[in-house]
């Protein structure tokens, strides 16, 4: 039986659909990397997922802390920004091709948590058919890691503000200390440059600390003083909420690896930012 196989959605859009080109960029953003100070191999990464012309740098940053590595599964987090859905959706497709070639999904973990959780977690492939948010993430995975991963793609749909602790007591129950958690997301939307700095300062610093009530709060408070521009706080709450509530459950530590802003990008507006941020957990 044939392979399903989801192809890119948003290659050339989002990064070169020429393997070659991608290359060429993915070995000149790893080799001007920040080398990340931890000295242990990262559980979880939290990671933008914009243009690789606006937040190529801090993803090089984040994936340059595990080349070389091997895991067995990258669980990749995101909340949908595409198709509208309730519950976690899980793809059903067999593998997802980049133009480095093709990654295999673990279905025998997406299994096991449709078995544990089956009004969560939904087989539902049309919601990632043409999503960004988790397919930006595969070129880098691919370039950075060892071969032989397999990915688990989650997003997150319209679900209830506490759906994070539900998602995290069942990824706890099938993660093993070969799997990766992988959480993506941009940070403020359209603020100016200055504020997009100020505004994203306090949400990395709540990130790091693992501190959900006060990212929480933090995300009401920049909603309640109107800032000219902004929009939100940063884009995939329950999938970052997830992550902070399985590394305070396991006793992680977290330290930021980089952050820059979309008016960084060479001749790019400042009036009007998206921020992009990099976490480690260990």
């Amino acid at each position: 039986m044939k392979p399903k196989v989801r192809y890119p959605a948003v290659a050339e859009e989002f990064y070169p659909s020429d393997a070659g080109q991608l290359d060429a960029m993915l070995t000149e953003l790893f080799k001007n990397a920040n080398e990340w100070a931890g000295k242990k191999t990262p559980k979880a990464l939290i990671v933008p997922h914009a243009a690789y012309r606006y937040s190529g740098k801090v993803s090089a940053d984040a994936y340059k802390s595990v080349e070389g590595r091997s895991f067995r599964t990258v669980i990749l987090l995101g909340n949908a920004h595409s198709y509208l859905f309730e519950g976690i959706a899980i793809d059903l497709h067999d593998t997802w091709r980049s133009p480095f070639g093709t990654v295999p999904i673990d279905h025998d973990m997406g299994g096991m948590l449709i078995d544990r959780d089956p009004g969560l977690f939904r087989k539902l492939d049309i919601a990632h058919h043409c999503d960004h948010v988790l397919e930006v993430q595969l070129p880098f995975l691919q370039f950075a890691l060892k071969p032989g991963v397999s990915i688990l793609p989650l997003l997150f749909g319209k679900n209830p503000p506490e759906i994070y602790r539900r998602a995290a007591d069942h990824l706890l129950s099938i993660m093993t200390a070969d799997d990766l958690l992988v959480a993506s997301t941009d940070l403020s939307h359209y603020p100016s440059y200055r504020n997009a700095s100020a505004i994203d300062r306090e949400t990395i610093d709540h990130m790091v600390k693992m501190d959900i009530e006060g990212l929480e709060r933090h995300e009401d408070e920049v909603r309640t003083r109107r800032i000219a521009g902004a929009i939100s706080t940063f884009c995939s709450p329950d999938a970052i909420k997830t992550v902070l509530e399985i590394g305070l459950r396991s006793g992680w530590e977290a330290e930021e690896i980089s952050y820059q802003n979309s008016g960084d990008a060479v001749h790019d507006d400042r009036s009007e930012v998206v921020g992009y941020g990099a976490i480690a957990f260990y």
